[in-house]
Parts: structure tokens; sequence; C-alpha cells
């Protein structure tokens, strides 16, 4: 069997790859009962610092084919997952942890069938939930005896004791339903938590009380892309982008509820907004656009984002196949 290991990311610290791993040994590790000779793509994810005596966030893997979501699957409680498919060229493999996007790996054929993923938990913890309010007094009617009660939920949620934090935040909605930064951090635990009908209900309620607020228009959009709803995704981060024009994050985000839901000609122009707005933080966008050409058989133009991905990001694993493409297809 052979392994190596890539950089990935800042969350996700190490990838490995195995070649000719066996049914037995997918079936010892999922505890499916897959059959002798079926092509499967599966892995495990490590969270890497989590302490025996924390609960387990839960942890989607999706898999990505020309900006279009194929399957998502739950990793199971030793963080094994596995998908019947055969592993193919340009399909990525989307990780999410405790509805935190951690980043996303590159499927290759000749990489094999296993994508073992080590994630930094400490680091990951170490953000704030998503799209926790960093504009606490965005809110200027919130009383004395509230505000101390916000100080003491955030606290909670700082320390990973989300169940404090939930029934402090509706303590405070409760006493004042107005308060939508409340709303907001409410929903944003939910999501925490993947508890995606609560989360919205939270999200709605505050942005019923102020529709521009940002921190819950770009929450409401990601939980609706994390659940699939990419057609309820799009109004939402397309007034997102509205809002703020200058989000890179809006406008990433807005391009992948477009592919999601099929637009992919819509999705271009958000994407490309994004990388002009944040190059170097967005240098990924590039292999969304590459893979989305790829698969329209754009090759040209999918060479042409390798190459723009590789100038900012040279050192990439993957730089020697991507050059090899870019020789093959850009003229």
């Amino acid at each position: 069997m052979k392994r190596f290991s890539v950089l990935a990311t800042a969350v996700i610290i190490a990838v490995i790859f195995s070649l000719n791993t066996s049914a037995q040994d997918v079936r010892t590790a999922t505890g499916l009962p897959i059959p002798i000779g079926e092509s499967v793509i599966w892995g495990q994810v490590e969270l890497k610092g989590l302490a025996p005596d924390e609960t387990r966030p839960t942890i989607y893997v999706s898999l990505m084919m020309g900006g279009a979501q194929l399957n998502r699957v739950v990793a199971n409680d030793k963080g094994y997952f596995v998908f019947r498919e055969r592993a193919r060229d340009g399909a990525t493999l989307l990780v999410t942890v405790g509805g935190q996007d951690v980043g996303s790996v590159v499927i290759t054929s000749a990489g094999g069938d296993r994508y073992d993923m080590t994630i930094d938990w400490n680091s990951l913890r170490s953000r704030r939930p998503p799209g926790v309010i960093s504009v606490k007094d965005a809110y200027t009617g919130r009383s004395a005896e509230n505000d101390k009660l916000f100080t003491r939920a955030s606290e909670a949620a700082k320390a990973k004791k989300n169940s404090e934090a939930i029934k402090i935040f509706e303590q405070i909605t409760k006493s004042d339903s107005k308060d939508f930064v409340a709303w907001t951090e409410l929903g944003s635990l939910h999501f925490g938590n993947s508890k995606y009908s609560d989360a919205e209900k939270a999200y709605k309620k505050a942005l019923e009380l102020k529709p521009d607020f940002m921190p819950a228009l770009m929450n409401l959009g990601k939980l609706y892309i994390a659940d699939n709803k990419f057609a309820e995704a799009v109004p939402v981060l397309e007034k997102a982008v509205e809002t703020d024009p200058a989000s890179a994050d809006a406008n990433h985000y807005l391009g992948e509820a477009y592919l999601g839901s099929r637009q992919g000609s819509k999705a271009v122009g958000v994407l490309n907004e994004a990388i002009k707005l944040d190059p170097a933080g967005k240098a990924e966008v590039h292999l969304r656009l590459a893979a989305l050409y790829n698969a329209a058989n754009l090759k040209d133009r999918a060479a042409m984002e390798y190459r723009s991905f590789l100038e900012k990001k040279p050192d990439h694993p993957e730089k020697s196949k991507l050059e090899k493409y870019i020789k093959e297809n850009l003229k």
C-alpha cells in the first residue's frame, strides 16, 4: 500500500492517499457489507486534539463533480465514510465538521480509493461557531440585564458549552424578541449542533427584524448549502451580495449556491468576483472554476484557471499533474 501526505489547509493538516485497499478493509472500518470488487471512495476523518470527554461533532463528507453535489454522507463514530462510487479525476471531497466548512480534497484516479484526513481540532475549535457575531452591540435596544446574559452566553459558547449557551440566548429572546443579534447567535449554535431546522427558524427571525443583517444572511445561506437546499440559498446569498458587494465570502457562497442549483453560467461571474476581492484567500476557487470548465469540455479555460491557481499556490502538491493538464490543453 502506497501512502503520502500533503498539506491541505490550516485545518485539514494532512491527507493520506492509499492504493489497493480491499473490500474487507472497507467492511471492517465502516461495518457496511461491501461486495468484493465494488468500486468505492472511502476514508477516515480524524479530529486531532479532540478530548475523550468532548462530544464528537457531526462530520459530513460531500462528493462533488463539476460543481454539483453527487452525494453526501455522515462519517461514523470513528470518522469513517464511504461512497460506493469509482474515483474520478476532477471530483472533490468537501468536509464539514460541526457546521463549519474545513476544506476540500481533490480526488485523482491515480491516487487510489482511500482518502484519510487529519483535522486540527484545536484550530477549528478556536474559530467561533458559524457566523458568531463580532458586533454584539449592533442591537441598541438590549437591557443591561440582557447585556450581562449575552456576555455569559457568549462565554459559554466559546467554552463549547453549547447547551448552556442556547438556554441563555433563548432566555434573552424570550425577554426581548426584537434582539436580532441574539436570534442570530442562537441560530449559529443550532447550526453548529447540526440542528438545521432550529437554526433556520432563528436566522429567519433575525432577518424579519433586520433584513440586511449580514451574519444572519451569510449563515442562513451556508445552512441551506449544507442541507442541499441550493435553490433556497440563492435568494438569501443574493441579498448578502447586495448588502455587502465587497464580501468575498458572500460572492463565493453565492457561486456555490448557483452551482448546486445548476446555474453554472451565473456562478462563474460571482466566483470570479470572489477571487478578485480576495486573490490569495480565494485561490482554491480557481479549482472550482477549472472543474466546471473541464466538465463542460472547455479544457483551455480550465487550464487557464489551473495556471492562475498555481501562480498563487506554487507549492501545491498536485502541481505536476496540473502543469501536465495545462501543457496538454493550453496552446
